[in-house]
């Protein structure tokens, strides 16, 4: 049996990070994203990896719900952004996208920047003039517009546009006025601009201008109704279809349009008339058939005759904005709701039945207890007293400068998925609801030892905690596969041992002031190297426990640094056979820093190190010494000794360096490169990796290990593959 287990550590030095220390599967690093980046992850911590690199980072977004400002603008006595429009995931691969309506212009959310552009590629022998003369619609102006993008994209020499292949095209460029109304057509994918003088719509690749057609009308409302757009006006309402204008609602006492809103499940239009109130139009369906008016005001049960906005939530009930509150329409009857000493400006409805109300004093979210599951069910249930007596358990949840938002005054709210945007006096904010995560990951290890069933597997699964952070759930595997060793009795009696290990446990992770982050994975674990022994030989089996403390800083002295430390698997050492002869765990201290060098509209860049350093120290006796002790006395004692500076290098130099760099372009393919220095583990490696970003849902992800050391290199052409799905 000793012949077996000597076997298995002979593998150590080339699976971890030193020999010393038994369970190695507890130092395996996973992940090909952060194995292709030099196995440096400490620092960036940021999808669900993090379990094992840092549980700290699941304090942090995208693996926590996370509030944050996502373009700052100076907005306190105006909105800077007036409108906002969303284009959701309409497919697995699809990705989001959100359009937002400026006072001086269009601003479009990428995923990650803010861009003032639509980018176009071109095709063929294409020159930059065909690509803005299809982009304008038109040849009228075109040599100025043609100057404006060449100016916006450097272009200055007839050398310059030769290396062009994508242009960016300003959206300035045809729509240079403040945006009033703003909307994404889903079904046709056109985006329709209004402005204080003229309707826009783009259809991808060109711009249309409907201001002869329609006149010069302020735009202050826009909605679809399946082939159908509905344009408010200052000077009425209008619908387009098949490429006309038409004016509708001429009956109603006033024609200044502020807000629209279309109920589908109803098949009926809802108008907020300025100083007439709600006007509710049921289109005629024929030639031959009629609209339908009607108009709610005081004596109906609405709050004034000057609504500012309107939405309609998954019921069909209908919600109106008023400056002291909001009125609701329960499909019978309207009623109330009142807002003391405060302005309520905008309301929106998100996919899960929420209303959300944006006022002077933050933003409030309404659950009508209708909306929830259990809520129609005992709708269904209540008797006519309790009907009549209006029984029901409404949510309501304020989010203000206290405990989210910047600032307490909201202009405009939108939902847009899981995530809502605020405008509000200091600009775009966001309220980012994090995904589950699921996470896989493989490799087979040594390939150049050409060990069958020598393989690496993990799995986690991450779930955020709405305020208290984030917790996740995780598997790491290790199969050695088998070990041929000789009896106890007859050298020649051959025997083939399995031998494995697996880990598993879960994590938490949670955030305090100051963007600083604390977590905690608990890990238990099973290590048998002995597996198929047969009767009459000793297991060499083993079972324990492990957890890792981990702190992160974001923005540490600048933004986008990162700084990290982590002191993993602390817990008390192991046996296998003897109980005499104990084995301790690999007790390591973890350190990482991260730097976002670039953040553009199409390009991320990230650096990050860090370093591993084993902590595990023996005492006169040869007995592993407690973590605590372990911890400090092991990096003042290296294995190499010295004095003074030759001790601190040698045990500096007993740890291991990992530095990597990540570059993403568009949000889509990310190139990594790293490398790793282990000098005790006799390594030299250089990783090389890429990742495609499918959608927002899912990713894949592909690394491999080059050897570049003068060292046996066992796990040179070692290639790890790794998956990546939200939720």
């Amino acid at each position: 049996m000793r012949k077996s287990l000597l076997s298995a550590i002979l593998l150590a030095p080339a699976l971890a990070l030193a020999a010393g220390s038994a369970i190695i599967t507890l130092e395996m690093p996973v992940g090909a994203r952060q194995l292709g980046m030099g196995e440096a992850g400490a620092a960036l911590a940021d999808d669900a990896t993090a379990m094992y690199y840092n549980p700290a980072g699941l304090a942090f977004g995208p693996l926590a719900d996370e509030w944050r400002m996502s373009y700052p603008a100076d907005s306190k006595n105006a909105p800077y952004f007036t409108s906002m429009a969303s284009r959701s995931k309409n497919g697995f691969f699809s990705k989001s996208e959100l359009w937002a309506g400026t006072a001086e212009g269009i601003l479009k959310y990428d995923g990650e920047q803010w861009v003032n552009y639509h980018s176009i590629t071109l095709q063929g022998n294409a020159k930059v003039r065909d690509a803005v003369k299809v982009y304008a619609g038109t040849e009228h102006g075109l040599d100025e517009y043609l100057r404006q993008v060449k100016d916006f994209n450097d272009i200055k020499t007839a050398d310059d546009e030769k290396h062009v292949v994508e242009v960016k095209m300003p959206w300035n460029l045809i729509v240079k006025d403040s945006i009033t109304a703003i909307l994404y057509e889903s079904r046709t994918e056109k985006l329709w601009v209004g402005t204080p003088k003229a309707l826009y719509r783009f259809d991808g690749k060109a711009w249309k201008s409907y201001e002869s057609e329609l006149g010069q009308h302020r735009i202050s409302a826009l909605v679809s109704q399946g082939a159908s757009i509905w344009i408010g006006t200052d000077d009425g309402l209008f619908v387009y279809r098949n490429g006309q204008f038409e004016q509708k609602g001429k009956v109603l006492p006033s024609q200044k349009i502020n807000a629209l809103a279309w109920s589908e499940l109803r098949k009926e239009l809802y108008v907020a008339a300025d100083g007439a109130g709600i006007a509710r139009l049921i289109p005629k369906k024929s030639v031959n058939d009629k609209d339908r008016w009607s108009l709610f005001n005081e004596e109906d049960g609405v709050m004034d005759k000057n609504p500012t906005a309107l939405a309609i939530d998954s019921s069909g009930h209908v919600w109106a904005a008023h400056q002291g509150g909001l009125s609701h329409f329960n499909l019978r009857k309207w009623e109330q709701v009142q807002f003391a000493n405060n302005n309520v400006n905008d309301i929106s409805v998100d996919q899960k039945g929420g209303i959300w109300i944006a006022t002077d004093k933050g933003v409030w979210r309404h659950l009508p207890d209708y909306a929830t599951a259990s809520g129609r069910k005992a709708e269904l249930e209540l008797t006519e007293e309790e009907a009549a007596e209006g029984k029901r358990d409404d949510e309501w949840v304020h989010y203000h400068s206290g405990n989210g938002l910047s600032v307490n005054k909201v202009w405009s709210v939108l939902p847009q998925g899981n995530d809502v945007w605020f405008s509000t006096a200091n600009g775009m904010e966001q309220f980012k609801d994090a995904d589950y995560q699921l996470t896989a990951f493989y490799e087979k290890l040594l390939p150049v030892l050409n060990i069958p069933d020598l393989y690496h597997l993990y799995g986690g699964m991450t779930i955020p905690l709405n305020d208290w952070g984030t917790m996740g759930f995780f598997v790491n595997f290790v199969s050695f596969g088998s070990t041929v060793a000789s009896g106890d009795v007859d050298a020649d009696d051959l025997v083939a041992y399995n031998s494995s290990e697996i880990v598993g446990g879960f994590s938490y992770g949670t955030r305090f002031p100051n963007d600083w982050g604390l977590g905690l994975s608990i890990k238990f674990f099973y290590s048998d190297l002995s597996s198929g022994a047969g009767s009459g030989s000793e297991e060499a089996t083993t079972f324990g426990y492990a957890f890792d403390i981990g702190l992160l800083k974001k923005n540490l002295i600048v933004d986008k640094l990162n700084f990290a430390v982590v002191l993993a698997n602390i817990g008390p050492s192991v046996y296998y056979v003897d109980k005499t002869i104990e084995d301790p765990i690999p007790l390591t201290w973890r350190l990482g820093l991260s730097y976002e060098l670039l953040s553009l509209a199409d390009y991320k860049w990230v650096v990050a190190a860090d370093y591993n350093r084993e902590v595990v120290y023996d005492d006169d006796k040869g007995n592993p010494e407690p973590f605590y002790i372990s911890s400090w006395k092991s990096l003042l004692n290296p294995e190499r000794g010295g004095d003074g500076l030759t001790a601190i290098k040698n045990s500096v130099m007993q740890g291991v360096f990992n530095i990597g760099t990540e570059f993403i372009y568009a949000n889509t393919v990310a190139l990594r490169l790293g490398y790793l220095h282990d000098q005790t583990g006799k390594r030299d490696e250089v990783d090389m990796g890429f990742g495609f970003m499918l959608s927002d849902m899912l990713q894949f992800d592909f690394a491999t290990i080059k050897d570049v050391g003068d060292h046996d290199g066992v796990r040179d052409g070692q290639m790890r593959f790794g998956m990546l799905f939200k939720f």
